[in-house]
């Protein structure tokens, strides 16, 4: 939630510059960045000036040499529990597909890590990237979570 509070904040001080309309989805604003030397690509749904929802994407370790980008998403209060998010990560990993098509890659993953305690997001998660997810523990916090791990071909 705070990556979509900055986004906003970010949209009203005019920094939409680097926004682009998705490929597919024209709907939706993707920014890409690098903070700390690697990719993230965002994905917004905005109405109005407002950013009702995100998807993001960031690229980290490659799993048995296949490129993995972690996914996180938001959604504002006002939509929560109306499917916004679902048709969001949906279009934007279309979207993140497409956008690799050029780069030679031939797949890669989807990972999502959510505190068991997340119901909403492991719905979403069990949905979008795979019902068998791997039960784990969150470093810092401690906290219960799962690790979903979905592989999408670029071709």
């Amino acid at each position: 939630m705070n990556a979509l509070v900055s986004f906003q904040a970010g949209l009203d001080e005019g920094g939409d510059e680097d926004l682009r309309p998705g490929t597919i989805h024209p709907d939706l604003l993707v920014f890409p960045d690098y903070p700390n030397g690697r990719l993230r690509l965002t994905y917004a749904a905005v109405s109005a000036g407002t950013v009702e929802s995100i998807a993001m994407f960031v690229d980290e370790a490659p799993i048995d040499g296949i490129p993995c980008f972690q996914l996180g998403c938001a959604v504002i209060e006002s939509l929560r529990g109306q499917g916004v998010a679902k048709r969001l990560v949906a279009q934007a990993i279309e979207e993140l597909r497409k956008y690799l098509i050029g780069t030679g890659m031939q797949r890669f993953y989807v990972e999502a890590v959510v505190a068991v305690s997340n119901l909403p997001s492991n719905k979403l998660a069990r949905r979008l990237l795979s019902e068998t997810p791997v039960r784990e523990s969150e470093g810092i916090s401690g906290e219960p979570t799962l690790r979903y791990l979905r592989l999408i071909d670029v071709g």
